[in-house]
């Protein structure tokens, strides 16, 4: 005979017939309360105790003969709130059932949590002459429930003190946790989900890659990035109890690289800084050695002249000496003049100079003035030994915040455009300062000033070693436009259209 599941009984039952409860043994509901698995309790209508099966005098520790009779608060203790009793008893005296929680005391002392249900049993006529009572001990499982509770505010406690930002995503990648550092840049980031600034999950494998992401927070840039772990979790669906198939879960931890970007930047530009002084150096070096000898070969050369006016017949050992002596200090000048090749010469992106000399010098210039930077078109290529170049630019920006400081009353305004042509590339330099410190110092004087124009002979030094051509004038109130002429290597390049002309 096929036992029938609980969803299709009342279909047999009725096929079948069930019988009445007439017909069912006298004794079968005492038999089936008496063994319940579930401990009953029947009170008088003064919950005195007529009636308990034996699962509630196992749970109890009481005889049958000692609660036969006694109130039923024979089990209270003094831990439940006074206020917890006067709510049942206003709720079953009315009428009403009643489910609560009371931590009850065992016959040995013990306390336990007990769920209770109590209902009310009428008589015929309408009153109330019984209270059945069902009692189920829950201390186990209100102790693993406050453990439960305790670790996640353990883990609660320790995600807020670590000082990194951790989310943790749903499979659709919602936020179900987060934590106090994350919630503080979100509060930085204008109440804004900083997660879908960076943009997750749309760049979610970029991301898990390690690229960084940049953002303003609290008015400065600061840099992210993201590392990704998939989490395993115990389902939660009453769905899935056989099968404990859990959603996946992803946990998150946002990477703050901004101090060390900054660091990295920090020592790029001291590299480039230091670069940039080695080739100044060099062309300063340069520089003062071809004056020396143009200096020197002025009396040679008068030497030579008397020489040669003299009879062959006539020697004059001193003046031949002097003669000798001064060509063998041009030889040395000579080797002692440095090389300005301190790299190979090829093709680099103007544009990444041009983002080089913002980053060395916008913040000098902008608290005195203005730095506007222009590449026409955005990708455009140089050739040469790109930081001799570089320091050309940086010597002519040197130079106007030298000036500057004797113009404090005067906003800096400096703009750089750089455009290619005729297979050249230039760079259009302009300012609204004269070309001299003042305007009763001579050019001459001028020029030969450390600070005040020996910039430009400088710049002249290096554009010649790349076969360039400088072009300087003033402009209206008192402004200056130097223009830098480089040319492009005769041989093409694999994308000529790179070189663009200006607009």
């Amino acid at each position: 005979m096929r036992i029938p599941l609980f969803d299709d009984a009342p279909v047999l039952a009725a096929s079948a017939g069930a019988p009445a409860l007439s017909t069912l043994r006298p004794d079968l509901f005492y038999t089936a309360v008496e063994q319940s698995s579930v401990a009953i309790s029947i009170t008088d209508p003064n919950a005195r105790i007529v009636y308990t099966n034996q699962a509630f005098r196992q749970l109890t520790g009481y005889s049958e003969i000692e609660l036969t009779g006694v109130k039923h608060n024979i089990l209270a203790s003094r831990q439940t709130p006074n206020q917890h009793y006067q709510d049942m008893w206003r709720t079953i005296t009315q009428g009403r059932p009643w489910i609560g929680q009371l931590i009850n005391q065992r016959k040995n002392g013990t306390l336990y949590l007990a769920e209770v249900s109590i209902s009310p049993v009428f008589s015929p006529d309408g009153k109330i002459e019984h209270y059945l009572g069902m009692h189920k001990d829950i201390s186990d499982s209100y102790a693993l429930m406050q453990r439960l509770r305790n670790q996640m505010s353990l883990i609660a406690a320790v995600l807020n003190n670590v000082p990194a930002p951790v989310i943790v995503l749903d499979e659709f990648d919602n936020i179900v946790m987060d934590n106090l550092a994350y919630k503080t840049l979100c509060a930085d980031y204008g109440g804004r989900e900083l997660l879908a600034g960076l943009g997750y999950p749309a760049n979610k494998a970029r991301l898990a890659a390690g690229e960084r992401v940049t953002l303003n927070i609290g008015g400065s840039p600061r840099v992210f990035g993201l590392s990704i772990w998939p989490l395993s979790e115990v389902n939660e669906e009453v769905s899935r109890y056989f099968s404990d198939i859990a959603p996946p879960r992803t946990l998150v931890t946002l990477i703050d690289d901004s101090e060390r970007q900054r660091q990295r930047q920090q020592q790029r530009l001291e590299r480039l800084k230091h670069k940039l002084v080695s080739g100044k150096l060099l062309a300063a070096i340069r520089e003062s050695l071809d004056a020396a000898m143009i200096q020197l070969s002025g009396p040679l050369n008068m030497l030579e002249a008397a020489r040669r006016l003299n009879p062959d017949h006539v020697t004059h050992p001193g003046l031949d000496a002097a003669w000798h002596e001064g060509q063998q200090a041009l030889v040395r000048l000579q080797a002692c003049r440095p090389s300005l090749d301190m790299e190979e010469c090829d093709f680099w992106s103007i544009g990444d100079m041009l983002k080089d000399l913002s980053d060395l010098y916008r913040s000098r210039i902008c608290a005195v003035g203005e730095l506007r930077l222009q590449c026409q078109p955005d990708i455009l290529l140089g050739w040469g030994q790109r930081h001799q170049i570089l320091a050309c630019l940086s010597l002519w920006l040197d130079r106007c915040l030298t000036l500057a400081g004797d113009r404090p009353a005067v906003p800096l305004a400096i703009s750089l455009q750089a455009y290619g042509r005729d297979n050249a590339f230039f760079f259009a330099l302009r300012d609204n300062l004269p070309l001299y410190p003042t305007q009763t110092t001579t050019p001459p004087q001028a020029f030969a000033m450390p600070g005040h124009g020996m910039e430009l002979r400088l710049i002249q030094t290096l554009i010649g070693s790349h076969q360039g051509m400088i072009d300087i004038h003033t402009q209206e109130e008192d402004g200056t436009l130097l223009t830098l002429r480089l040319p492009l290597p005769a041989t093409p390049i694999d994308s000529p259209a790179m070189i663009g002309e200006a607009e």
